[in-house]
């Protein structure tokens, strides 16, 4: 296992750090030594600030390696292993339930002994801590000593607790609305009403709970389609959105969705893609377009090489060094003034900007946000509004051409397949909502790339590949057959079929499915989140099922989502017994308390419980009158759609239609359906839009 990445972007050469694997184990068993796990990643502020702050401090190095064996695993690389000691239950209970940097010690039969997050190396008033690393080893040097029998007899019992916790949260049950209902519940019982989002800070954007009251919305629940539009205004006019160069930070430090962490997540930016697009789509409202477009202009600018050929990239990073938080990102009013001339006074108005900053520990410094809509802004300057609007237009411009003058935070380039299959599928929406040709292109090109590059022979796919940077660590695909990549390139691949109706993406999306039901699927048909071990060991954790979505949506609900969906697509019922089964084991325990953790779960369900909503348009693939009525179809919003265009002088494609039930008629035609009840055949787009509008009043 080769050291991870995020260990090469600070100096902490002088601690002698190991690789994650058995031979950490056998190592600490003959050594008689405690295993001190650090679980971080490229783009996370505070790992660089322990890299800097605690890793070197001569004591903790010393320290560590004389009486420990250090380890280091990037999260991203290792997505399994850092999910099980996120999920631990530690027997000494530390600072901080979860989160990055992980600081795990680990017995060398592998109970979690203790975990914290961000430690100094000693007390700190600063960090805010009344002890630290330093004299938290040497209290757990000496209990394990002291008091090792005990120890190991409750980290058994722990391990025994959680399985039966497990078992506890996922009850069978009988699939039906009420389970949605209740999630639906739960959600709008975390709604933030004066800022909107869930919760309070720190604030997390929840895409899925959202995309869930987005859905509830358009089928009539007028209390969450609000709280889904508000939301969504509100993350865009916080300064957690990049107004300058776009796309989304990871998440607010404060309730209003002012202040970020500035790392950018290529995960996030996936999903808040797809959820503007479809809101513009839903609304009609010109700010969700706009941010979907920005958003995706961001992610070809940062996470792309340019490429046709290439791939998406993972993440940016928040800062360019220690004592950097944001800087890049942020401005000080002296800077915007000496930026945008004649503009600046409209700027400063319009993104609440002043002398004094609002970034904590950063005098001065802002994070650009508005508070003003742009009428407001031009009320208080005594100006138009459309002069206001094009001034804040060349501002924009102007601000991102000074900032890519400056260092700007790393881009982890590698390419991760659930990440890309995320990308991909918003690309597609993308193109589909907002008449984007290009996102179309740029979606298939970096599909069939990774196609090529991405899959072992049985046509299962990687986490990334390594590229091999030094003798014995030779290249290659890395953690081939992990559930969320199968489940995210999956639903990209059933989205690039119905874009094409090219029936190699639909075959190529059934083989990952097989593969989910023959290696993943558990005798009671949940599905584990990679390849179970033949014998769980400490550096190998037994498999899990998960169904919460944190932070993005669960690979389980995606999984059961791209069953339904081929099952309709490929005429395979396999698929959608397998989804019902799954689906089914959780039934049970679904209710209210879990609200915005299970809205994935609860997307899926709906797929289940209320068929799925087709739009299946058939006519000759160059007849203009077809190309008006699919993307009529396309930008309309139709919640967990498929919309599929067949041209019956193709073969497979009228198999298809023909398997589907429907007819060609001599001009094109369109069939809105819910499962197997339609709606008369819509010849127009006007029409289309009618049915479909007519057929989201048919749900509950």
């Amino acid at each position: 296992m080769t050291q991870a990445a995020h260990a090469e972007t600070a100096p902490t050469e002088k601690i002698r750090w190991l690789g994650w694997g058995p031979a950490v184990f056998q190592r600490a068993r003959k050594e008689d030594k405690l295993i001190v796990l650090d679980s971080g990643a490229t783009w996370c502020h505070w790992c660089h600030v322990m890299d800097r702050v605690t890793y070197e401090d001569a004591e903790v190095v010393r320290l560590l390696n004389e009486k420990f064996l250090p380890v280091r695993i990037d999260r991203d690389r290792l997505p399994q292993v850092d999910a099980h000691y996120q999920r631990s239950v530690p027997l000494i209970r530390g600072r901080g339930g979860g989160g990055w940097p992980l600081t795990v010690v680990i017995t060398p039969e592998g109970h979690v002994l203790y975990k914290a997050t961000f430690l100094p190396p000693r007390a700190s008033a600063e960090y805010g801590t009344s002890s630290g690393l330093i004299d938290l080893l040497k209290a757990l040097d000496d209990a394990w000593r002291d008091n090792r029998e005990k120890i190991v007899a409750a980290g058994k019992d722990v391990r025994d607790q959680m399985g039966l916790q497990q078992a506890a949260f996922e009850r069978p049950g009988e699939p039906s609305d009420a389970q949605i209902a209740a999630i639906a519940a739960g959600i709008k019982d975390a709604y933030d009403p004066k800022h909107g989002g869930f919760g309070s800070a720190p604030k997390f954007f929840a895409a899925p709970a959202i995309e869930l009251l987005l859905v509830r919305g358009s089928s009539g629940d007028r209390q969450a389609g609000e709280m889904a539009t508000q939301t969504l205004e509100k993350i865009a006019r916080g300064g957690v959105y990049d107004h300058v160069g776009g796309g989304f930070h990871r998440y607010s430090v404060d309730a209003r969705w002012h202040v970020p962490h500035f790392e950018k997540m290529a995960y996030d930016n996936a999903a808040l893609l797809r959820l503007y697009a479809d809101a513009h789509a839903l609304t009609g409202r010109d700010d969700f377009r706009r941010v979907a477009a920005e958003t995706r202009a961001w992610v070809d600018r940062v996470l792309r090489d340019g490429g046709r050929g290439s791939a998406f990239f993972a993440s940016q990073d928040a800062d360019v060094g220690l004592h950097d938080d944001g800087d890049y990102f942020t401005w000080t009013a002296a800077e915007v003034k000496a930026a945008l001339g004649d503009d600046a006074g409209a700027a400063l108005t319009y993104f609440a900007l002043d002398d004094r900053g609002d970034v904590h520990g950063r005098p001065g410094r802002n994070v650009l946000h508005t508070p003003k809509t742009l009428a407001q802004a031009a009320k208080l300057l005594g100006k138009q509004d459309e002069d206001v609007s094009a001034a804040m237009e060349r501002a924009k411009r102007r601000l991102l051409e000074v900032r890519r003058r400056r260092p700007a935070p790393s881009v982890d380039r590698t390419v991760f397949a659930d990440l890309n299959g995320m990308l991909i599928d918003a690309y597609l929406a993308t193109w589909e909502r907002l008449g984007d040709e290009s996102a179309r292109e740029t979606a298939i090109a970096t599909l069939n790339h990774l196609l090529a590059t991405l899959r072992d022979a049985a046509g299962v796919f990687a986490h990334y590949r390594h590229d091999g940077d030094g003798p014995g660590q030779p290249g290659g695909l890395r953690q081939v057959g992990l559930l969320a990549d199968q489940a995210w390139m999956a639903r990209a691949l059933l989205h690039a079929y119905t874009a094409t109706a090219d029936r190699k993406y639909v075959e190529a999306a059934a083989t990952l499915a097989d593969y989910i039901l023959r290696t993943l699927t558990t005798r009671g048909g949940g599905f584990l989140g990679g390849p179970a071990p033949a014998s769980p060991q400490p550096w190998e954790p037994a498999a899990m099922q998960a169904w919460e979505d944190s932070p993005t949506r669960s690979a389980a609900s995606v999984a059961a989502h791209v069953l339904l969906d081929l099952a309709y697509l490929a005429g395979d019922q396999r698929y959608a017994a397998a989804a019902r089964k799954a689906l089914a084991g959780l039934a049970g325990g679904a209710d209210r308390r879990w609200g915005t953790f299970l809205a994935g779960y609860a997307a899926a369900l709906d797929r289940l419980v209320h068929g799925p909503r087709t739009v299946v348009i058939a006519g000759p693939a160059e007849d203009k009158a077809l190309r008006a009525l699919a993307a009529a179809a396309r930008k309309t919003y139709v919640p967990n759609g498929i919309v599929l265009v067949l041209d019956p002088s193709v073969e497979h494609q009228a198999a298809v239609l023909g398997r589907l039930g429907y007819k060609a008629a001599d001009k094109p035609v369109a069939y809105v359906c819910r499962g197997k009840t339609c709606l008369p055949p819509a010849h127009t787009p006007d029409e289309l839009r009618q049915r479909v509008a007519e057929l989201a009043k048919t749900l509950p």
